[in-house]
């Protein structure tokens, strides 16, 4: 490893820049607009909610699949239901809203990557979305609807600030504070609309021709004339719990009566009806933190056990004991028991391999430390680089590994030009 080797004639010590690394891997605002520009013209509470939500990767993905098998619970059965399961109580309420649930399901990576920059860096995800929007409103797009209520208070920033230096790349430098906070809200506090829009046409000229965001649209849905369009009507109820305080700087908090209402709870304000809200690393599960300051702030079990298949276009999925994958198309993905996969046995921990080594040694299968038995089935046939025939590699009838995207869900990315949106 490189810090067993000395450090070359003008180069730090490893362990110096060790220390520097958590630094060296803050984002900056031309990352950070790609990260929320698919979300930062939703409604506040909803934003706040997706991004608490986020930091629980594995959970959205669970809660993804219950949605998929369970459509038409909704209201006071969804409340109820809600309650025998082991989720983080942002997630839960997220089963309100499906159409969002499906897009995080989907886009399992971008998911992740929003959740650790919202760990590690609030106040500058709050200053993205706020400079998101005044894009959006100086060209013309957001504004008040029969859906949505779009708002203005004086925020705390300067003056805007003058040129970088000719050396700095400005999509390095974190986004400066809004001179106004610009809120939404829903027309109805209990009817949320979600909107649908292409980032690359609502907020005007991109500016970070290497941080593109991406285009989600639900299942079924067609662009109509409208820059920013609307599905269906989500009755939230107290499902939406989350609050983003824009006065000053408050950033994400808990709206205690809604919390307590939904998940049938007795949390105690700390002022004007609001709690703070904090990360709960327990529910994070087998999913290390990329980032090296959140792993040492929030510490980890099994750091990048679980990477490869959160990130590019391997599939994720947590199995209750079915048979079937945790995507609704069909996908095949890597399957667990209700255990999040933290069963030893199943080996979805350093000795899985579910890192860069799965399916590229030779010995998949047949040493010790997979957790299984000899009759793994892992033989010959087995390619991991193009597909996998699912009766070929079976961990207790729950295990399968495939590349794709994860969940079933409508555009994963921009449509062909000249073509219709479906």
């Amino acid at each position: 490893m490189a810090q067993d080797q000395p450090s070359p004639a003008g180069q730090q010590p490893p362990a110096a820049a060790e220390q520097q690394a958590p630094q060296a891997e803050r984002l900056g605002r031309g990352q950070l607009e790609k990260l929320l520009a698919p979300i930062a013209l939703y409604p506040d509470d909803l934003v706040a909610q997706i991004l608490t939500a986020s930091t629980y990767p594995l959970e959205v993905v669970q809660a993804a699949r219950w949605v998929n098998e369970h459509p038409n619970v909704q209201g006071d059965a969804l409340q109820d239901a809600m309650q025998q399961q082991p989720w983080d109580a942002s997630v839960k309420g997220l089963t309100a809203v499906p159409q969002v649930l499906a897009m995080m399901n989907d886009k399992l990576d971008w998911t992740q990557q929003v959740g650790e920059a919202f760990l590690a860096q609030q106040d500058d995800v709050s200053n993205a979305i706020q400079q998101l929007r005044a894009k959006a409103t100086a060209n013309g797009n957001l504004k008040s609807s029969k859906q949505l209520k779009v708002s203005s208070v004086a925020g705390s920033g300067g003056p805007p600030p003058g040129p970088p230096p000719s050396d700095v790349d400005p999509a390095m430098l974190p986004p400066p504070a809004p001179a106004n906070y610009i809120m939404i809200e829903p027309v109805d506090p209990d009817l949320y609309y979600v909107p649908i829009y292409d980032p690359m046409v609502v907020y005007g000229p991109w500016p970070w021709a290497d941080y593109a965001p991406f285009y989600w649209y639900p299942p079924g849905y067609v662009l109509g004339a409208a820059v920013i369009g609307f599905g269906v009507g989500f009755l939230v109820g107290s499902a939406l719990w989350c609050h983003y305080g824009w006065r000053g700087g408050g950033g994400v908090a808990i709206n205690v009566a809604r919390y307590n209402q939904f998940n049938h709870t007795h949390l105690a304000t700390t002022g004007g009806g609001l709690s703070k809200w904090q990360f709960n690393a327990a529910h994070r599960g087998t999913v290390g933190f990329q980032n090296a300051k959140l792993r040492q702030q929030f510490g980890t079990t099994a750091h990048g056990t679980l990477q490869g298949n959160l990130q590019g276009n391997h599939a994720l999925s947590i199995n209750h004991g079915g048979t079937g994958p945790l995507n609704a198309k069909g996908n095949t993905g890597l399957n667990a028991h209700s255990n999040l996969g933290v069963d030893k046995n199943l080996g979805v921990n350093k000795n899985l391999g579910v890192n860069k080594n799965l399916g590229v040694e030779k010995n998949l299968g047949v040493n010790k430390n997979l957790g299984v038995n000899k009759n793994l089935g892992v033989n010959k046939s087995l390619n991991v680089g193009r597909s996998v025939n699912a009766p070929a590699m079976s961990v207790n009838r729950s295990m399968a590994i495939s590349h794709g995207p994860v969940g079933g869900g409508g555009g994963g990315g921009r449509p062909p030009p000249g073509k219709p949106h479906h």
